[in-house]
């Protein structure tokens, strides 16, 4: 199980570097879209805003839906700690495996159900978009069951950590 573990831990942090910089290219197309959109008249040129845009959103749906992972094993998720950070140890260890397993693992599995159909049906249609000049869509939406999948193993990772507190194999 700690092999699990390990593999979750240095999944996610991989994927987190790379969500990383994509944030930077993130912020480089939403920069280079808002400057064209006022130089383009100036310059005589037509540039490929709706392109640049989907560019951008799909950017940020992959650094949403893949870094939710690594937020998980960095602790760096949102939390109301008014309580949580009052806990002792073993008190949050409880808390942390109640909550992976209650909710977030379930919520896993129904965001998983959910969205499944509109991938499925989004990849057999070759979505592109409604846009003139814009980019195709299946593409990212694939990033939805990888997104959950990276989650889920993460959320397995948490709890078995929780657990090894629990019962005095970790601190």
């Amino acid at each position: 199980m700690t092999r699990i573990v390990r593999l979750a831990d240095q999944l996610s942090a991989a994927v987190g570097w790379l969500c990383a910089r994509l944030v930077v290219v993130m912020v480089a197309a939403g920069a280079l879209g808002a400057g064209l959109r006022y130089l383009a008249p100036v310059l005589g040129i037509t540039p490929a805003l709706n392109a640049i845009g989907d560019v951008q959103w799909m950017l940020f749906s992959a650094v949403f839906l893949l870094g939710a992972a690594w937020a998980l094993a960095e602790d760096a998720h949102v939390r109301v700690d008014v309580v949580y950070g009052r806990l002792s140890v073993r008190k949050r260890a409880a808390v942390d495996l109640a909550g992976t397993v209650l909710l977030l693992l379930p919520l896993c599995g129904l965001l998983a159900w959910a969205s499944w159909p509109a991938v499925v049906e989004s990849v057999a249609l070759r979505e592109e978009a409604l846009d003139a000049g814009g980019l195709v869509r299946w593409p990212v939406k694939l990033l939805v069951p990888v997104g959950i999948g990276l989650l889920a193993l993460q959320a397995v990772a948490q709890a078995v950590k929780a657990a090894a507190v629990l019962s005095g194999r970790a601190r």
